[in-house]
C-alpha cells in the first residue's frame, strides 16, 4: 500500500461537504433522539437509545456508501486515476491504498457513533453490550464501503451504484426475514426459490445480526460466538470484495 496514495483519499474525504454533512446528520440525530425519548411514556432512556442507535446506523453506512461511490466517479471523470496510475503506483496498491484509506474514514465515523450511543448510556450508567454493538457497526461500515468501492468501479453510472448498492444492502438487511419465512413454511413452497435464497444468503453478508440493539438494552452475555461471527464476516466478504475489485480493476483498459 502506498502511504501517500491513503494520505490524499483521507485529505480528499476532509474537504468533501458530504463527509461534513455526516457530522451534521449525527448531531442532528442526537438531538432528535434525546427529544424524541423525552416524549415517551414510559423508558424514555432506553427509547432514546434505540433511536439513536437504529437511526445513525443506517445514516452512517449509507452516508459513507454514497461519499465512496461519488468519490471514485468522480476520480474517473476528472482523469484523477490515470494520472495517479500513471506514476509509479501498480493497480494493486492502488486498489489496496483505496480501500485502506475508505476503511480508516469507516472506522473513525463508527467510533463517533459509538461515543454519541455511549453517551445516552451513560445517562442510565449502563453501557452493557455496546462495545460489541459498536464493533458490528465497524465491521458492518468496513464491508459496505467496499462493496461501494467494486460498485464504483464496475458500473460507469454512479446513480446506477448508487442504486445497486441500496438493493445490496436491502437484501443483506433483509436476510434473516426472508430465510425466517422459508423455514416457517408459511407460503407455499418451491424447492428452486429455497435453495437459490439459501445459496444467496452464504454469499450476502447477515447484516441483519449486526449492531443488534438490544446488546445496548439488556447488555451482552459472555458467549464469544457473536464475536467471533462478526470478525469472520469482516475477513471473509471483505476477502471476497477485494478479490472482486483487484480482478475487475487490473483487466480494465486505460
Amino acid at each position: 500500500m502506498s502511504p501517500s496514495l491513503i494520505k490524499y483519499v483521507l485529505i480528499a474525504a476532509l474537504r468533501d461537504r458530504l463527509v461534513l454533512a455526516l457530522f451534521l446528520v449525527l448531531v442532528v440525530g442526537t438531538s432528535l433522539s434525546v427529544f424524541l425519548g423525552s416524549s415517551a411514556i414510559i423508558e424514555q432512556d432506553i427509547f432514546a437509545v434505540v433511536f439513536i442507535a437504529g437511526s445513525l446506523r443506517i445514516a452512517a453506512v449509507l452516508g459513507l456508501c454514497l461519499f465512496v461511490i461519488f468519490f471514485v466517479r468522480k476520480s474517473y471523470d476528472s482523469k484523477d486515476v490515470e494520472f495517479l496510475l500513471s506514476r509509479p503506483i501498480g493497480r494493486i496498491s492502488f486498489v489496496l491504498s483505496y480501500s485502506m484509506a475508505f476503511n480508516i474514514i469507516a472506522i473513525m465515523l463508527s467510533l463517533a457513533v459509538l461515543a454519541l450511543v455511549c453517551g445516552m448510556n451513560y445517562l442510565r450508567q449502563d453501557f452493557g453490550g455496546a462495545w460489541v454493538w459498536g464493533l458490528s457497526l465497524t465491521v458492518e461500515s468496513i464491508i459496505m464501503v467496499n462493496t461501494a468501492f467494486f460498485f464504483a468501479l464496475y458500473m460507469s453510472s454512479a446513480s446506477n451504484a448508487a442504486m445497486a448498492l441500496s438493493a445490496f444492502y436491502i437484501l443483506a438487511r433483509m436476510m434473516g426475514q426472508i430465510l425466517g419465512i422459508i423455514e416457517s413454511k408459511l407460503v407455499e413452497s418451491h424447492v428452486a426459490l429455497d435453495m437459490m435464497m439459501n445459496l444467496v444468503s452464504i454469499l450476502i453478508p447477515r447484516l441483519d445480526l449486526m449492531a443488534q440493539n438490544n446488546w445496548l438494552i439488556y447488555g451482552y452475555s459472555s458467549d464469544l460466538f457473536a464475536i467471533y461471527f462478526i470478525i469472520g464476516q469482516c475477513l471473509v466478504f471483505y476477502f471476497l470484495i477485494i478479490n472482486a475489485v483487484l480482478l475487475d480493476f487490473i483487466r480494465r483498459q486505460f
